[in-house]
């Protein structure tokens, strides 16, 4: 399966918010124990597990510089400008350029279905 422009950005941004609700859910299957989880707990986990995945195997796949930038955007949630002058890149113009074609690579990868 492939993935649009937009569904990775959507995808990447969502990761942290999956990490959140991922620790969240095994801190309460810690104490709750794992066999009195709901069903939706159960798809909230599967969905929560899916994104992370698909997001650590996008950035695998990456240069080491291509992977900072994700990381420094995405993650870091930093600004074009902040990560140009981080980085060393002339101006924001240079990392924006990096970041759009970062996400036609990804969009060019073949991902697997679980």
């Amino acid at each position: 399966m492939f993935y649009s422009r937009e569904e990775i950005e959507l995808t990447l941004n969502l990761y942290s918010i999956a990490k959140v609700h991922l620790n969240d859910l095994e801190r309460k299957q810690l104490i709750n124990g794992k066999s009195n989880a709901t069903n939706f707990e159960k798809n909230c986990y599967h969905y929560y597990s899916y994104i992370i995945n698909i997001v650590h195997t996008w950035i695998n796949t990456l240069l080491p510089d291509e992977a900072e930038i994700i990381q420094k955007r995405i993650i870091d949630k930093n600004t074009f400008d902040f990560i140009a002058i981080q980085l060393g890149y002339a101006n924001h113009s240079s990392v924006i350029r990096k970041y759009k074609n970062i996400l036609n690579k990804l969009s060019l990868q073949e991902v697997q279905e679980c």
